[in-house]
């Protein structure tokens, strides 16, 4: 396997691992330690990536672009999230988190969507409902009201969400992302 695909890989399983960090983390009532081991693993991919401005223009969009979409959908009475009192916000910390973790794909993992913005949003169609089914199911939020409705609107969401972060990632960098330490042995 060349290290480029090695590459990818890795940055799908730090993803993944942040998923479950913090959807498990707001399942079991344990948010905040959810969020920060999916921040430490965001920071792993921060440490290997080749261009970190980009990462963190990409990441800080995404996030933006969460804050407005999840508290819309959350306002609207689609779902509610579980979080931690504590937290002062009305998103938990643990769905910036996810955001974030999200947009360190469009450079790596998913770059095979790199100016397929009709694959990119007949990929969010599904994948979008999938993961908040997902994390609904693992009991990180909850239903609405109508949770029929709840997916055809997240379908209809995220079938613009991912192209919007797609053209984002072409406006911050074109370049496809890779790992440094795995293809050079560069850590700096």
């Amino acid at each position: 396997m060349s290290p480029k695909t090695w590459g990818k890989g890795i940055n799908m399983v730090l993803y993944q691992l942040g998923w479950f960090s913090c959807v498990l983390g707001a399942a079991w009532e344990q948010p905040l330690a959810g969020a920060g081991l999916a921040l430490f693993l965001l920071l792993i991919h921060l440490l290997l990536a080749d261009n970190r401005p980009a990462e963190l223009k990409l990441i800080a969009a995404a996030c933006l672009c969460g804050i407005m979409v999840d508290s819309l959908q959350q306002a609207s009475g689609l779902f509610t999230f579980r979080t931690d009192p504590r937290w002062p916000l009305w998103l938990p910390l643990w769905v910036f988190v996810i955001w974030a973790q999200f947009a360190t794909l469009f450079r790596h993992a998913l770059y095979w969507l790199n100016r397929r913005y009709l694959l990119g949003a007949l990929f969010g169609f599904f994948g979008g409902p999938l993961a908040y089914w997902s994390g609904i199911r693992l009991g990180a939020a909850e239903f609405g009201h109508a949770p029929a409705i709840t997916l055809i609107v997240l379908a209809a969401v995220w079938s613009l969400v991912v192209p919007l972060l797609l053209w984002l990632h072409q406006q911050i960098d074109t370049r496809e992302g890779f790992y440094r330490a795995i293809t050079s042995g560069d850590y700096r």
